[in-house]
C-alpha cells in the first residue's frame, strides 16, 4: 500500500491517467527519440484525504544498470 508523501494517509492505487477527450493515455519510455523502447503505462495512485497523486511503473527492472 502506497503512502502519500503529503499527509501520510493510504492511498488508492491502480487508476489511470488519459489526456481529456482522448482515447490514449500516457507511455513510460526508457531513451530517447521516436524509436525509444516503450516500458509500460504509468499507474496512478491518489490520496482520498489530500488529494494528492502519485505516477508510479511496475517495471523498475528496466530501468536499473
Amino acid at each position: 500500500m502506497r503512502k502519500c508523501l503529503r499527509c501520510q494517509g493510504d492511498m488508492v492505487e491502480n487508476c489511470d491517467i488519459k489526456a481529456e477527450g482522448r482515447a490514449y493515455g500516457t507511455i513510460i519510455s526508457s531513451g530517447t527519440g521516436i524509436f525509444a523502447n516503450r516500458v509500460e503505462k504509468p499507474k496512478v495512485a491518489v490520496c482520498p484525504h489530500c488529494g494528492e497523486i502519485s505516477l508510479y511503473v511496475e517495471k523498475t527492472d528496466v530501468f536499473q544498470k
